[in-house]
């Protein structure tokens, strides 16, 4: 039996710390990685940082191909989350066990001009 990692590990992952963007006018889900955030635990009295070494922002690789958004179409794509606007200065994939296409791209940002 295979498993879907997109729904086993992305969507609640997603579901719980991602937050509404558009990338290049299309609505999608990032998780915003551009400065620490707390986050609560559920089974702990403190928090926990998530901490980034600059500005950046997780998607799933499947959600932009799904929506349209070519690969070639990411370098340079005006990104809009949390009231901010970026641009993509580079990106890496972070793929699945099943391929690159069922698994994440690391976006690499820089404040919009």
């Amino acid at each position: 039996m295979a498993i879907d990692y997109g729904a086993t590990l992305f969507d609640p992952i997603y579901a719980e710390l991602g937050v509404p963007a558009t990338m290049g006018g299309t609505e999608i889900t990032v998780i915003d990685n551009t400065r620490a955030k707390p986050l609560p635990i559920s089974n702990a009295t403190g928090v926990t940082e998530v901490r980034s070494m600059g500005p950046s922002a997780y998607a799933r690789v499947y959600e932009l191909l799904g929506k349209g958004v070519a690969r070639n179409t990411w370098m340079d794509a005006a990104v809009i989350f949390n009231g901010q606007n970026w641009t993509v200065r580079s990106y890496e994939l972070r793929g699945s066990p099943v391929g690159e296409n069922a698994g994440e791209v690391l976006l690499l940002l820089k404040e919009a001009p």
